[in-house]
């Protein structure tokens, strides 16, 4: 999340732009309203800063030596030097320059070389931080925060486990769009574990609606089942699908896609198998003793087949592992769209229905956010949750 690029800036609110999220554009106030994932648990050790970067802002991300993670700015207010490359004491933070030292709310609490200290006057941004679901997560946005959402289906007992990040090179709404765009299944993910079985076939039937968590996206394949596939506003995908292993009944997925910059954007996701047990110690066993799969990651297979290097058809032969290659097929389709996608010269059709309705309610938010009217409280009921996975 440290790369840095240079992306395109629309200096009006506007509320047909769902791509930018920089400081002063509408979308991003809208994504400011809600809750973010920003670091995996398990990679943040403690008295460890780390620089992070999200929504085109630079942020300091530490955890202090009790354990709680906090998100200040990216600066000491003293002479603008790099904060992340300072030192945790306690739950505080000090600066490498000249030691001003700052608590979990911004607060200056020393500066120790002043003769006469000032810090009182002193504090730098902080912003609400929580940790939930093995993830990291801060509120941007500006007053009270919200409550941070729980998702009761991964909260129950059973094997919870957070998946490597992927960090791509493209809008996060080229990302988001893809949960809504069924049609492209028996293509882009043709002979993977994403498109087989009861759900292998272009689709007879594909429907989506409007909830109150954000769409629902049914689809149904020549063989009968019906996969149903829901969606979060504003950047939420969550996914049963069938397990990777026969004691298993099913496989959970809950994703968060968060613009790093407007050309970048990364995906937290969460993984939930329903087994405990005996069964849950014979899969983790399993899961130990499996060879290590070597080769290379999904973001270089994609980068490979849309430099020429690799076909798209021989994607299968060259990845480490099934997950991979399903990544690697996304990342072709998703980032061969370019950085930030030119949607001026696309052709829709029927198949893209779920797209339109999907861009239809991000365009009415942005417009009631602009015109500073009431904004739909998302928030996922239980029938929501009743009707998920794979029905057959």
């Amino acid at each position: 999340m440290a790369v840095k690029k240079r992306s395109r800036h629309r200096t009006t609110p506007d509320y047909k732009d769902f791509v930018h999220t920089e400081p002063g554009t509408l979308n991003g106030k809208y994504m400011r309203l809600f809750w973010q994932p920003v670091y995996r648990s398990k990679d943040l050790p403690r008295a460890h800063p780390k620089p992070i970067r999200i929504m085109s802002e630079d942020f300091t991300l530490y955890r202090g030596e009790e354990g709680a993670p906090h998100v200040v700015a990216f600066r000491c207010a003293h002479r603008g030097t790099q904060l992340s490359a300072g030192w945790v004491e306690g739950d505080c933070l000090r600066c490498v320059y000249h030691g001003w030292k700052y608590d979990g709310s911004g607060q200056c609490i020393e500066q120790p070389a002043e003769e006469k200290p000032f810090a009182q006057k002193i504090r730098i941004r902080s912003c609400p931080t929580q940790e939930y679901l093995g993830l990291i997560f801060a509120y941007f946005g500006e007053g009270k925060p919200p409550a941070l959402p729980r998702y009761s289906h991964f909260e129950v007992e059973g094997i919870l486990d957070t998946l490597p990040i992927l960090l791509w090179p493209c809008n996060f709404f080229q990302h988001l769009e893809n949960a809504g765009d069924a049609a492209h299944l028996p293509f882009t993910h043709r002979d993977s574990y994403f498109s087989a079985d009861a759900r292998s076939g272009i689709p007879t039937a594909i429907s989506r609606a409007e909830t109150s968590w954000g769409l629902v996206t049914r689809v149904t394949f020549p063989g009968g089942a019906t996969q149903i596939y829901n969606f979060g506003m504003p950047n939420i995908h969550d996914i049963r699908i069938p397990a990777p292993d026969p004691e298993i009944p099913w496989d959970d997925r809950i994703a968060w896609t968060v613009p790093v910059a407007d050309d970048i954007c990364v995906t937290f996701r969460v993984r939930h198998l329903p087994v405990t047990g005996e069964a849950a110690a014979r899969y983790l066993e399993r899961q130990k003793s499996a060879p290590v799969a070597e080769g290379p990651t999904s973001e270089e297979l994609g980068e490979a087949v849309l430099s020429g290097k690799v076909r798209f058809q021989d994607l299968r032969n060259a990845a480490k592992s099934p997950i991979a290659y399903v990544n690697a097929q996304d990342y072709v389709a998703q980032v061969g769209q370019g950085s930030i996608a030119d949607r001026t010269n696309e052709h829709l059709g029927r198949s893209d229905l779920g797209v339109i309705l999907f861009r239809k309610i991000w365009q009415r938010e942005l417009r009631a956010l602009k015109g500073r009217r009431r904004l739909k409280k998302w928030t996922l009921s239980a029938a929501e949750l009743a009707e998920r996975g794979l029905e057959v």
